[in-house]
């Protein structure tokens, strides 16, 4: 006997009960709509009647009408054949008659949200798998799963994020228990590898968008391979995400920075025996250290998503730096407002901290309106209209601050100037900024804003330091 598999497509699943349950308790009690209005929308119907008729009872509600199968009558296909002895307004009255209280109305709306999200994802599925299997000739595979997975996380947020709201009195007992219970760990809250960015920005939270704006040239790369660093040393599993440099170049300057050689020396390995003795140590320390470095030649929000997820499973994942913002792909399509594909970018980066609970910190360019200011005799400390995207991209960051080193402006600025006095000033300036920085906070949710602490940069050995490793510090007032 010979077995032939059928080709029968499977039934999709649907919420009709739900459906039916729910229109027929906010025609008892319109008031039952606000309970679910917030989240459930017609497109999440799986009957197309009962999401028209709930638009429509949505509307009349929200603008003070009464919705009942009496006053939708004017607005739907009355007459329509639902069955053989039962036309659409005698169901929809039906409904109303068998309508058992708004107790679970709730419920009821969350229960037709989730069938939603499972239609999606089979019809998603289905949609793989026939471009799998005749995959366009502009398609790759890596480009199926990005789209995949963009689509993936719009239906979480859809289906998960909308209904997921809860009772203050419900949310506020699981929250003083879990900041209780963090309170009595040690390792909840990664610190930064100075003492003096806590001060300004507040230790670094898993959830959190960290936006890290400095100029370019200005040490963000450097700042952020010691960080990454500091906390795989306190145990955290961080990750440098490099966009902009290649994953060797990122490792060398990190180890030239551990083992105070200069990056030059070490490129070249032109090293004495001390030194080689310090790399080869750096070399077994390493081995056991939580720190990755992933290199991207081009790099989309999706990349960056996928790369996450599969360390946060395979290994944990605490901390990611993303070197820098400028060189991600933005989502959306050209011909849509700059400003609103960048603040998109860091919408997506946000959810993502959010949902995988890591801490992001994003690297931000710093763009060149200062010079407009110092030509306007104003001031070339970073403000937040600098940010690459402009000062809108505050709103998406849960703390933001910035690197500030005015030794490379004022070097740039010095050739530039034509008037003695001013070009006297620039020298002066400039030589009291030597090996200085300082870090400015623009946001934090916890704390003090507009704060702002010295650090020191040491340029052979590119690391940042703080001042009390000195024993006697210049003035940090006559670099302003």
């Amino acid at each position: 006997m010979t077995y032939h598999q059928s080709n029968i497509e499977p039934k999709l699943p649907d919420a009709i009960e739900h459906e039916q349950y729910l229109l027929g308790s906010i025609f008892l009690d319109n008031s039952s709509y606000f309970r679910v209005g917030e989240f459930l929308k017609p497109q999440h119907f799986s009957n197309e009647y009962h999401a028209d008729v709930y638009a429509k009872a949505a509307k009349m509600i929200s603008e003070g009408r009464t919705a009942n199968p009496v006053t939708l009558k004017p607005y739907i296909n009355a007459e329509l054949k639902i069955s053989d002895d039962l036309n659409l307004y005698q169901y929809l009255v039906r409904l109303a008659g068998e309508a058992v209280g708004n107790m679970s109305v709730y419920d009821w709306g969350r229960g037709i949200l989730e069938v939603w999200s499972r239609r999606q994802i089979y019809m998603l599925a289905q949609s793989l798998i026939d471009q799998t299997v005749s995959m366009p000739i502009d398609t790759s595979p890596a480009k199926l799963i990005a789209g995949a997975a963009d689509r993936l996380t719009e239906i979480s947020r859809e289906g998960d994020e909308r209904a997921g709201s809860m009772k203050y009195g419900v949310l506020l007992p699981k929250a003083i228990e879990r900041v209780a219970k963090a309170s009595l760990e040690q390792n909840t809250l990664i610190p930064w590898f100075l003492p003096e960015i806590t001060q300004v920005a507040g230790e670094i939270r898993r959830g959190n968008l960290i936006g890290f704006m400095s100029d370019s040239g200005g040490g963000k790369t450097s700042f952020s391979l010691q960080q990454c660093r500091h906390a795989a040393t306190a145990g955290f599993k961080s990750a440098f995400f490099s966009i902009e440099i290649t994953d060797e170049e990122a490792a060398l300057q990190a180890a030239a920075q551990a083992s105070r050689i200069s990056l030059g020396r070490l490129d070249s390995y032109s090293l004495n025996t001390k030194e080689q003795g310090s790399i080869e140590a750096e070399l077994l320390k390493s081995m056991n250290l939580p720190f990755d470095i992933v290199a991207f030649s081009d790099c989309t929000l999706s990349d960056i998503r996928i790369k996450m997820e599969a360390m946060k499973r395979s290994a944990g994942l605490d901390l990611v730096i993303i070197d820098h913002a400028k060189m991600i792909n933005l989502p959306g399509k050209s011909n849509e407002l700059f400003a609103e594909r960048v603040n998109a970018l860091y919408r997506g980066l946000k959810a993502l901290a959010k949902s995988l609970d890591v801490a992001i910190v994003i690297l931000i360019q710093r763009n060149e309106e200062w010079k407009g200011r110092w030509k306007a005799k104003g001031n070339i400390r970073p403000m937040m209209g600098d940010a690459y995207g402009g000062g809108g991209v505050k709103q998406n960051l849960d703390v933001w601050f910035s690197l500030y080193r005015p030794e490379p402006l004022y070097k740039e600025l010095i050739p530039q100037e034509t008037h003695q006095e001013r070009r006297d000033e620039l020298v002066r300036k400039y030589d009291a900024s030597r090996g200085k920085a300082a870090v400015i906070n623009h946001k934090r949710r916890r704390g003090e804003p507009n704060q702002d602490a010295q650090i020191l940069f040491d340029a052979e050995y590119t690391v940042f330091r703080s001042p009390h490793e000195e024993t006697a510090q210049a003035s940090f007032d006559a670099m302003f």
